[in-house]
Order: C-alpha cells, then sequence, then structure tokens
C-alpha cells in the first residue's frame, strides 16, 4: 500500500469551497483504479493549510495511471481555483 500526501494552502477565504469542492470530487478518486481511501484534513495550527491523503495499492496506480486520466485533469480543477499554489506531494510506504 502507498499513503499519498499532498499539502496545499487556500486562498484567502476560500476554505469552504475547497472543502465542497472534495465533496463533489471525492468519487474521481474512489472510482479509480487502486485507490482505497481518500480524505481530506485540515490544519489546526494553520488553518489555511489542508492536507490530502489518498491511499493507493500501488504508486504507479497514481503516478502512471490515475495521473494521466480525464479524471485526475477533472479534480485538479476543481481544487485549482481554490488554492495559493501546487500542492506538495510525498508518497509513503504504507505496508
Amino acid at each position: 500500500m502507498i499513503l499519498e500526501q499532498a499539502e496545499f494552502r487556500v486562498r484567502p477565504g476560500a476554505a469552504t469551497e475547497l472543502e465542497a469542492a472534495f465533496e463533489r470530487s471525492r468519487h474521481l478518486l474512489l472510482d479509480a483504479h487502486g485507490c482505497t481511501q481518500a480524505s481530506l484534513l485540515r490544519s489546526v495550527d494553520e488553518p489555511d493549510t489542508y492536507l490530502l491523503q489518498v491511499q493507493w495499492e500501488r504508486l504507479e496506480d497514481h503516478v502512471a495511471v490515475f495521473s494521466t486520466t480525464a479524471a485526475a485533469a477533472e479534480l485538479r480543477a476543481s481544487f485549482e481555483p481554490h488554492c495559493d499554489g501546487p500542492p506538495r506531494v510525498v508518497h509513503y510506504d504504507a505496508g
């Protein structure tokens, strides 16, 4: 299992819109081949910072398959208007 973590900042006043965009778009991740879980967490220490956590069966399911799909483009398009720059994405071995 691979845990993808994408940390990003939202534009001032855009937190509610980002959370709504995630709720509308979450199915794009959950329907993707190899995705088993997806959640969005808001930082307690820095309320304008969010962490998207996605669990994949294999790294390739994210970087080689999902990232090239129309669903990935749709997900990015739903998040980008609310974000202050690109996310920092890191993958972890979740066993």
